[in-house]
């Protein structure tokens, strides 16, 4: 394992390695918070100041980002970094084990080494395997790092709809430590019939089906909070996760308004998906609805700001069409303001999302979004009202609403600036951040502005 700034992996936080009695002492002198500069600039930081004193977090993550010499960092990525960020506002040390690439080395040099360390522990391979199967030797293993880190409380970030991570959090409640998982996808379905059969005639037992289950469930069952970004996210997982599901959270994913004037008089000549170009985020339908309106708008351009598997069957397709010189693949740009300094319209056609991250950025700046109906988007996006929602795959909706944004400026700047006042009223980040720190810690979460101390708890509310 890899370990930066600390003497020896583990123990981190001083003390002898591996001491099953070990208890993390909370009643030493608090740290002061970390000065809040460049990456470490957290929304709300003042609100969040002191609540953390004395505690230590152990936060578990997978980052297989790394294509050559870029680290294509998305969502779940950005999420993870505010977080901590928040946490050290907080005055609470910090300790990160990792799978994957690093995506902390500006947080490490920006925050103070005693509050800030980081270990590679490459539990997780590219499949996320190796920490989804509950196996006695596995949870053993992360009890003993448990243990180690000295931790109070341990906060996991699910992968893999949800289970990548199950010996960690059960190992972390069986320790009797403070356990908060973070979902940041959809749940991966479950079948409901046999799909294995013996000599091809008799359905087998569905204990493999049962597993799966059980696999989410038991988890969940060692959970003191599992945070959820939309609601109807969490309505997905509850049905497989009993009565684990009386301590799940809903805390949508956040975003800082920007406040620049735009453009909405002047004919739209940008429209763009900000994403992994797979079919998942219905990189194909856009073309689709981009190629039946190319010849009704000749200035209109598309472009997709972003890698995946689908670029070069889509590079063929704009070329059959006649479109490739208006059909841009700008590729990865990891400068979001470069992005959306850029597109006049947000068309965002997932078949499969929990919160787009992307669309949520548009909104904050003002751009009309055309989104797709599925997993928490609804929450984010009212149709109608501060963007559209059509159905995943339907290319003549997506068209039809793109088309009346292109049509009616009155209709941009309405949908635009009431998407940008709904960001700063539900989604900004200053609460967002707030309530996902007070939820680790195990604060009752406050009204906005509600600064008195007496409302903390020391244990939360599930």
């Amino acid at each position: 394992m890899e370990s930066q700034r600390t003497a020896s992996a583990p123990p981190v936080w001083g003390g002898p390695p591996f001491l099953p009695d070990r208890v993390p002492a909370l009643h030493e002198a608090p740290l002061a918070p970390a000065t809040s500069t460049g990456v470490l600039d957290v929304p709300g930081a003042a609100a969040l100041r002191g609540i953390g004193f004395g505690r230590r977090i152990a936060l578990v993550a997978v980052h297989h980002v790394r294509v050559g010499s870029i680290n294509y960092t998305g969502g779940a990525e950005k999420y993870i970094r505010a977080t901590i960020a928040g946490l050290l506002a907080a005055g609470a040390r910090v300790h990160v084990g990792y799978s994957g690439t690093s995506i902390y080395d500006d947080l490490l040099d920006a925050a103070p080494p005693d509050q800030l360390t980081v270990e590679r522990t490459d539990w997780l391979d590219e499949s996320l395997g190796g920490d989804s199967r509950l196996a006695a030797g596995t949870i053993l293993n992360r009890r003993r790092w448990l243990r180690a880190t000295q931790a109070d409380t341990v906060f996991v970030v699910q992968q893999g709809g949800g289970t990548s991570f199950g010996a960690s959090i059960v190992a972390a409640g069986s320790l009797g430590l403070r356990t908060v998982a973070s979902f940041r996808q959809m749940p991966q379905p479950i079948p409901d019939g046999p799909s294995r059969w013996w000599l091809g005639l008799i359905p087998s037992p569905r204990l493999w089906i049962h597993r799966l289950r059980w696999q989410r469930r038991v988890p969940a069952l060692f959970c003191d909070a599992m945070i959820f970004n939309a609601r109807r996210v969490a309505d997905m997982y509850s049905e497989s996760l009993g009565r684990a599901a009386k301590c799940m959270r809903v805390i949508p994913n956040g975003e800082e308004v920007v406040w620049a004037d735009r453009d909405y008089e002047s004919l739209p000549r940008s429209m763009a998906m900000a994403g992994r170009v797979t079919g998942a985020k219905g990189a194909d339908t856009l073309l689709e609805v981009f190629a039946s309106l190319a010849s009704d708008f000749p200035g209109l351009s598309l472009t997709y700001y972003g890698d995946g598997p689908l670029v070069p069957s889509l590079q063929t397709r704009a070329e059959a069409l006649g479109l490739a010189m208006r059909v841009r693949f700008a590729g990865y740009v990891e400068r979001r303001d470069d992005i959306f300094r850029g597109i006049d319209l947000c068309v965002h056609l997932s078949r499969r999302e929990s919160m787009s991250n992307s669309v949520l950025e548009a909104m904050a700046r003002g751009i009309p979004c055309v989104s797709t109906d599925v997993g928490g988007m609804p929450e984010l996006v009212v149709d109608g009202q501060t963007g559209f929602l059509v159905s995943p795959g339907d290319v003549r909706a997506a068209a039809s609403a793109v088309r009346r944004l292109l049509e009616d400026p009155a209709l941009r700047r309405r949908l635009g600036r009431a998407a940008r006042e709904r960001i700063g009223a539900a989604f900004n980040s200053a609460d967002t951040i707030g309530q996902t720190v007070r939820t680790i810690l195990g604060e009752r979460i406050r009204p906005h502005g509600d600064s008195n101390p007496g409302s903390r708890l020391e244990k939360p509310v599930s």
